[in-house]
């Protein structure tokens, strides 16, 4: 009997002494990121030719216009574009046709087309929230961001819904969330999310 007693205090102290370095590990990365994001309440949509799926210009309430470009999501490109200096976005095409089945071209930035009216129609509603630290996209002029918004009466992150909807693929630099989430486990849960999207068959899952 004390022997079971012994062993059941050494499990208690070995949970203890976990949930203590998992807090020094976490707990200040936590309250930092709570922090670190500037916090634009009352953005608007821009209307502007760049505007794709996870990319958009938006108005803040001080009037400055900015680009941004959502953490942990890409959808597809909204057409095969060639470029001055002779490069393409026809690569970059086939990695996300891949990623939903082996899409045709066509299919793929159909699939583009789809999100970004998707995300149009969402954000051009009225306001929303973007929560960034100013963090430049390669070298700019993009930033990445989290936005907030209102989604059948429920505060929602909108890279998340792209994920629900089938309109983008889990790819990109990722970050912990301004409410503390971490990056390991906001992509299980967008993981989740893209298998429920796939059962569903929407958007590239059809």
């Amino acid at each position: 009997m004390a022997g079971k007693k012994s062993s059941g205090l050494t499990l208690i102290g070995v949970l203890l002494v976990g949930a203590v370095l998992w807090w020094v590990d976490n707990g200040e990365e936590i309250g930092r990121t709570q922090s670190d994001f500037e916090v634009l309440e009352g953005c608007v949509l821009v209307a502007h030719g760049g505007n794709d799926g996870d990319s958009f210009h938006v108005r803040e309430t001080g009037g400055r216009e900015q680009e941004f470009r959502l953490y942990f999501v890409d959808a597809p490109e909204s057409a095969l574009k060639h470029y001055r200096n002779g490069d393409s976005n026809e690569e970059r095409l086939r990695y996300q046709a891949k990623y939903f089945g082996r899409l045709s071209q066509e299919r793929t930035t159909e699939l583009g087309q789809e999100a970004k009216k998707w995300t149009a129609g969402l954000l051009g509603r009225g306001e929303f929230t973007v929560y960034t630290k100013r963090e430049l996209v390669y070298e700019g002029p993009r930033q990445y961001a989290f936005v907030e918004v209102e989604y059948e009466g429920e505060r929602r992150w909108l890279h998340e819904l792209l994920i629900e909807e089938g309109l983008a693929r889990i790819y990109t630099k990722g970050a912990w969330l301004p409410d503390g989430t971490s990056v390991g486990r906001q992509e299980v849960r967008l993981e989740g999310m893209e298998r429920k999207a796939k059962r569903g068959k929407k958007g590239g899952w059809r």
